[in-house]
């Protein structure tokens, strides 16, 4: 155990980057904030710096410093001290004839190499989306310190309202900042939730390198879909040309647009004043952008259960199209089973009862944070059920029996003691149309055929 242990601390030099590079930068700006010349035209990231007040860029620089270095932190103390409390809690559980393979299992996996690329991607991703919500600073103007959008903006902030480029120039700050607000926030609840998953993780004994990876992939899908999610709040007004005074006066440092905006004829009601006619629209366009950092946070914050939900819909339709009935069974239908067990559980690659039903209860608690007994006791109800199938819930109900080790042990206790147990069993389940007792008879005949056989076989080999 001391080799492991010394082990843990043979990282690479190149692993240290991960905790050097964003303190280099971060550092960096600081120094040029508090020491920087004023009145130097920048064209690189040293500007950032100068676009606010020092103080106020240097707090948000020591926020951004958290945010960043909380990544790799948690991984290397999780390494030096949680993996070694996890493998102990592991040879306590498992049985002696399998202990042997945890020392092995473990030693891969309490190492800085099995985290590197997954810490990495994520430091790379929070780095980023941290400087685009507490760096960045939109402008309209060249005049102005910041990025300056009176040059244009991408198509993915933009989409069909690029148009509004040079058109309305009003309309084209409103969506842009649109845009922005929801990318922002949708990383924002996306992050809040990372670190939460990380920190479950942490005290649960389950920090993996799929935990960031997860973590890495949630932040990129959430601000992509809270972005999407902006096209939905604009106006109609938002097409219509502006006056071509608010066009020149919005980029100063252009002629060109204003040939080319013309101010279209507004109906209006008579019985109502311009100015309750404004009033209306500013209200309309506040309350909505009002919800857009709301709804972006949440999209963030639940992202798979947005995804959830599309699938469910889409499943649904697509069984009631012949030949594409999609036969697999949800975890949900086994006893304890939450929704945060089965997204651990997909993250393994077991999202249905049949793939759980072939899992390896050792393997499993190596790789998550759930006790061997625990792991054990699901793949046994999952083989229960992937024979049983729909009729699995009504079976749990009438004999109280819910996994296959209770079945065999059934199966040998009243067999041995009393006579037949298949049709004690088939007594007391009830029959239908599609189960008849005597499916019931062939149904279970064969489980206690095969679970007969599963006894045999491992003592065989």
């Amino acid at each position: 155990m001391d080799q492991n242990e010394n082990s843990k601390w043979n990282m690479a030099w190149y692993d240290w980057l991960v905790f050097l590079v964003p303190v280099s930068l971060i550092a960096g700006l600081g120094l040029e904030s508090a020491y920087g010349p004023d009145g130097v035209d920048y064209h690189d990231f040293r500007a950032v710096a100068h676009w606010f007040d020092p103080v106020f860029f240097q707090y948000n620089l020591v926020m951004m410093l958290l945010a960043v270095l909380v990544v790799p932190s948690l991984a290397l103390t999780y390494i030096q001290t949680m993996a070694s409390r996890k493998e102990r809690r592991l040879r306590r559980e498992i049985p002696v004839e399998r202990r042997g393979e945890i020392h092995k299992s473990m030693e891969r996996r309490a190492s800085f190499s099995a985290y590197r690329g997954s810490v990495f991607l994520t430091t790379v991703i929070v780095l980023l989306g941290a400087s685009i919500l507490l760096l960045f600073k939109p402008v309209f103007s060249s005049h102005e310190m910041g990025v300056n959008f009176s040059l244009g903006a991408n198509m993915l902030m933009m989409g069909p309202f690029a148009e509004l480029f040079g058109k309305n120039p009003d309309a084209y700050y409103s969506h842009l900042t649109r845009s922005l607000t929801a990318f922002q926030f949708g990383f924002l609840g996306a992050y809040i939730y990372f670190i939460g998953s990380v920190a479950r993780a942490y005290f649960m004994l389950d920090l993996t390198s799929h935990t960031f990876v997860d973590g890495a992939i949630r932040m990129i899908v959430a601000s992509i879909l809270a972005l999407v999610l902006s096209f939905a709040f604009h106006d109609e007004s938002d097409f219509v040309a502006a006056p071509v005074t608010a066009s020149a006066s919005s980029f100063p440092d252009s002629t060109e647009h204003s040939s080319i905006v013309e101010t279209p004829p507004v109906e209006t009601d008579p019985k109502s004043s311009p100015k309750d006619s404004a009033a209306k629209t500013v209200t309309t366009i506040s309350t909505s952008l009002a919800l857009l950092p709301l709804l972006s946070f949440f999209f963030g914050f639940y992202p798979k259960r947005a995804f959830m939900a599309i699938e469910r819909i889409v499943l649904t339709v697509v069984k009631s199209i012949p030949g594409n009935d999609y036969r697999a069974l949800p975890l949900s239908m086994l006893a304890g089973m939450s929704y945060a067990h089965e997204l651990r559980l997909e993250r393994e690659g077991f999202d249905n009862i049949e793939n759980l039903s072939s899992a390896d209860a050792v393997d499993l608690a190596v790789r998550t944070c759930f006790s061997y007994s625990q792991l054990n006791q699901w793949i046994n109800q999952a083989w229960l059920a992937a024979h049983l199938r729909e009729d699995y819930p009504g079976f749990v109900r009438c004999t109280g029996i819910t996994n296959s080790e209770e079945l065999q042990q059934f199966f040998f206790s009243y067999g041995a003691a009393q006579g037949d147990a298949v049709e004690q069993l088939v007594a007391g389940l009830p029959t239908d149309s599609t189960m008849t007792s005597q499916s019931w008879k062939v149904k279970l005949t064969a489980l206690k055929v095969l679970l007969d056989t599963n006894t045999v076989l491992p003592a065989l080999t």
